[in-house]
């Protein structure tokens, strides 16, 4: 058995032969990808220090149990935290920031101790709560979750049925879990990791409803981790992916925690038993999910890099059938149909790295007490999360599908990034949700714009685009092309308007014509709002993906971006072409036009494919695929990869005897 495949393989020089092909200085926009010079550099110390240690460099996870999973990830979370410590680096600094994403700590059942709830901490506590909780918490003496969803209820806040009942007498709050609907139910790290979690509540003070509140919570003992009197919590069960999380529930009767245990930045309850709102501010949870979904953008584009990056390397080294008859079999990569699938999703990675880094820096600018700025950040961060997610994890499956067979196979590592990727269209919001939200604030702006007031910052373009919407006539200019990345910004805007606008219709119809209520409207209204928001978001992704053409990169880098920009543009336009019909904006000529122009990118990006998938700089270490190494040796390492498995340790499975050989005996 162990002879097997060790002749030289010639698929280890094809990816080479690829790479001679190069257009471009590949360490120049490897550089520009992964953040600068300074952000690249920190990138592979971190990596480097993270992927020679034997324990948090992964290696055969694919044979590992759920508990077996769990109990790993704990050994490498306590490993990434003594390695930190080590090399003193600060919480939140840059290097940290590179350290953890090395280490993948997504998947650490401390890992929402290192986000979400130190985060919330810090947005939402009391100068005095920030400095008691947040350095016990980054310092990880405990160990914290953020328990909002309930087992009935999710993003729908004012659905919450957790209780927070005020006792003036003893000056604490008494917590209950009152139904089995409002248990907690899939915050991360609760089930059997956290220490403490930020539990989200309905505060009641002498019978009267405050409205929603963070509350900190000890929930286990922190010497015998046994949970506290009054606590039930335990792990949900095993998950699509993220298993090592450690997704939880719990239930709370009579809990009580003293009254300095509510954050209270933005509202007080004095010893007295007074309420007092300090401000105008976001619902206590607004601030730390849009910071969240801020970073899911960037996050996806990598898991779709990575995927990416699988399928393209296979597909240049897989050689299947003929194009030329004269000629021998062919890369799979040089079919046109194969180029169809994979070229657009390259351009998306890339679009998603690109304008998740500027949504990022938006949130790091905005001001929450700004009501209309707050508005449009949490508009824009819901749609561009849920889009990327949808179209990302679509992605990654189709990137699998690509593989053939083998993409089905664990080894392929493509099956790990799925079950990762897909989680994201559910937490933090879902879809349908998100869009929902995005479209009230686009009707929001559409009755500003009615009223006279101007429009600024990402839906300034409605001030354009509005005064024209009655014109449902095609935009494209006489003698311009859709292959041009203005045009297209023009194109995306416009659809966009028209669509906000007919919403907007919609809605008032429902309204007026059909006396409903607001929210019946919404209802009734939904598909629009919907689609307003998803075109919206598409605008967003198409116009900021745009200003790559901008970029202080040789011209070289910066034509191959610019074609990836408006593949992606005109790839969105063929996957949306309802869009861009129902509301003139194009007409059948322009759709053609589009795929015309989609062919002619591929063969101008075909070979330079290779070498934009090595500018994401995977390690093999990361990648986890035996389809994907940088060498291109595929077929040795899926062997390589077979022997590994457990049941091939023997000869005989366990079971065989005891079960297929006395069937295999016996008469029908």
């Amino acid at each position: 058995m162990d002879e097997v495949g060790k002749a030289p393989s010639h698929q280890s020089h094809l990816l080479a032969q690829e790479r001679k092909r190069r257009s471009f200085d590949l360490e120049e926009l490897t550089i520009f990808l992964n953040g600068g010079a300074d952000s690249y550099k920190a990138k592979n110390e971190m990596e480097a220090i993270v992927l020679k240690d034997p324990i948090l460099r992964q290696d055969d996870l694919h044979f590992l149990s759920h508990e077996e999973e769990y109990r790993f990830s704990l050994q490498r979370s306590k490993r990434a935290i003594e390695l930190l410590r080590e090399l003193k680096l600060e919480w939140g600094s840059a290097k940290a920031n590179k350290f953890w994403q090395a280490a993948e700590s997504e998947s650490f059942p401390v890992g929402l101790n290192l986000h979400m709830f130190t985060h919330a901490l810090a947005s939402q506590g009391t100068k005095e709560q920030v400095d008691f909780w947040v350095p016990l918490a980054k310092d990880f003496r405990i160990i914290g979750c953020y328990a909002q969803t309930e087992l009935g209820h999710g993003s729908f806040l004012r659905g919450l049925e957790t209780r927070a009942e005020y006792d003036q007498t003893t000056q604490e709050f008494i917590l209950n879990t009152p139904t089995l609907t409002s248990m907690k139910w899939w915050p991360g790290s609760l089930g059997k990791t956290a220490t403490h979690a930020l539990v989200i509540a309905r505060l009641y003070m002498a019978g009267r409803e405050r409205g929603i509140h963070m509350f900190i919570m000890q929930l286990r003992d922190m010497e015998t981790h046994q949970p506290l009197p009054g606590i039930t919590v335990g792990n949900i069960g095993p998950r699509v992916g993220y298993n090592p999380n450690d997704n939880g529930f719990l239930g709370l009767k009579n809990v009580r925690i003293p009254r300095m245990h509510m954050l209270m930045r933005f509202a007080e309850v004095t010893p007295d038993g007074r309420y007092a709102s300090l401000t105008r501010a976001a619902k206590p949870s607004y601030g730390t999910m849009v910071w969240i979904r801020a970073g899911l953008v960037t996050s996806r584009a990598v898991k779709l890099s990575k995927a990416v990056t699988i399928a393209i390397r296979y597909s240049a080294v897989r050689q299947q059938g003929h194009i030329d008859d004269k000629a021998g079999e062919v890369a799979v990569l040089d079919y046109v149909s194969q180029q169809h699938l994979l070229f657009p999703l390259l351009a998306t990675s890339l679009a998603y790295l690109h304008v998740g880094r500027w949504l990022y820096a938006e949130y790091v600018r905005y001001r929450p007490d700004n009501a209309m700025q707050a508005a449009e950040m949490h508009a824009n961060s819901s749609t561009l999360k849920a889009l990327s997610a949808y179209v990302a994890t679509k992605g990654i499956e189709t990137c699998r599908r690509a593989c053939g067979g083998h993409g089905y196979s664990r080894f392929s590592g493509l099956p790990h990034i799925y079950k990762y990727a897909t989680a994201a269209e559910t937490y933090e919001g879902e879809a349908m949700v998100l869009h929902l939200q995005t479209g009230r604030f686009l009707m929001k702006a559409l009755r500003l714009f009615k009223s006279g007031q101007t429009l600024t910052g990402t839906i300034k373009y409605l001030s354009h685009w509005l005064t024209v919407v009655s014109d449902t006539s095609p935009i494209v200019p006489a003698g311009k092309s859709l292959a041009d990345l203005f045009v297209l910004s023009n194109v995306f805007e416009c659809a966009a308007a028209r669509l906000i606008a007919l919403a907007g219709r919609k809605l008032e119809h429902f309204l007026e014509q059909d006396g409903l209520s607001k929210e019946q409207a919404m209802n009734r209204a939904a598909p629009w709002l919907v689609r307003a928001s998803e075109a919206h978001g598409e605008a967003l992704f198409l116009v900021r993906f745009a200003s790559i053409g901008d970029a202080k990169l040789s011209r070289p880098a910066r034509e191959m971006l610019k074609g990836c920009a408006l593949l992606y543009g005109l790839w969105r336009i063929e996957e949306n072409t309802m869009f861009f019909m129902e509301t003139g904006t194009l007409t059948p000529g322009n759709i053609q036009s589009a795929r015309e122009h989609i062919s002619e990118l591929l063969a101008l990006l075909r070979p330079d494919v290779v070498s934009l998938v090595d500018a994401f700089d995977h390690p093999d270490e990361v990648l986890h695929s035996a389809l994907g190494a940088y060498d291109g040796d595929v077929y040795k390492r899926m062997y390589d990869y077979a022997k590994r498995e457990p049941l091939n340790k023997t000869e005989v499975a366990d079971g065989i005897h005891e079960y297929l050989k006395p069937l295999m005996k016996s008469k029908v």
